[in-house]
């Protein structure tokens, strides 16, 4: 089957776009403006925030929104402005935090502070997997490290989350997905498997949410999206055509249309080629 300009196009990027050098193959680059210069829609969705993913994608001549923070917001690629966002309010964000107080951690809280993007938590709740995440972002100036409590909770927040093994994790996952107010994922870390994910955005902000607004926006009649991990299975469901990627987890790829070769390997080119871009 070949697709044309009735689809929409959507990827991950993590474990999917990516190689493992968090970069855009350069085969990749080359297909995906080739599809972008011709007029076909195609843009990103991502658990990363758009200070990490902006450099990233800067290759690509994007013009659609992306999808940011699992579908916390859509965001300008060019300005890097928010054209739709999902926050919690300070009394959600609250009572999520409460249970990682009552095991004695801190979540890292995404938030607006001042108009400006920070990541903030309690410096006396610090823990191994905060330390993890502060290590690779030395000199990043959304790292807020804060003394009191109060100050967690400053500025318009909009996403939590924790970085940490199976077991440190999972007792906490329990509990909070029987918060109704939050939805829920939890994701291997891309280039630390020992290391996972817990992250929580409004109900309303899922990557399936965020990409059916693209699909509103633009018009199209069809999905065709590729992704690998936990956090992909909404937009998965949402989308005519997804596809997995080689190294996808096995639950992804039972829900996919296709499977395409590794992230490794091209994976993602290797399908817009016999998909999109073959006569």
């Amino acid at each position: 089957m070949r697709f044309d300009e009735d689809t929409l196009y959507v990827t991950d990027l993590d474990g999917t776009l990516l190689g493992k050098d968090a970069r855009i193959p350069q085969k990749a680059v080359e297909m995906l403006n080739e599809m972008l210069d011709s007029g076909l829609p195609f843009t990103v969705a991502t658990a990363r925030s758009w200070a990490s993913a902006g450099p990233i994608v800067k290759p690509l001549h994007l013009t659609l929104p992306a999808v940011a923070f699992n579908g916390a917001f859509l965001v300008d690629p060019q300005s890097g402005a928010a054209l739709d966002q999902c926050l919690f309010s300070a009394e959600q964000a609250r009572e999520i935090a409460s249970v990682y107080f009552a095991h004695g951690l801190s979540p890292l809280v995404y938030a607006k502070v001042g108009g400006q993007e920070k990541v903030s938590w309690l410096r006396a709740m610090e823990y191994d997997g905060i330390r993890a995440y502060v290590a690779k972002r030395k000199g990043d100036p959304r790292l807020r490290p804060v003394e009191r409590e109060d100050e967690l909770f400053e500025g318009e927040i909009f996403y939590l989350s924790m970085l940490g093994s199976h077991e440190m994790l999972d007792p906490l996952e329990k509990i909070v997905r029987q918060l109704p107010f939050v939805h829920v994922s939890f994701t291997s870390d891309a280039y630390q498997p020992e290391l996972n994910w817990l992250e929580l955005s409004r109900t309303d902000a899922t990557k399936a949410k965020g990409v059916e607004k693209l699909r509103r926006m633009t018009g199209k009649s069809r999905i065709v999206c590729f992704g690998d991990n936990l956090n992909d299975l909404p937009m998965f469901r949402r989308a005519g055509y997804p596809v997995a990627m080689g190294n996808a987890m096995e639950d992804v790829k039972r829900a996919a249309w296709q499977v395409t070769a590794p992230n490794t390997e091209d994976g993602l080119a290797q399908a817009i080629e016999k998909y999109v871009l073959s006569e």
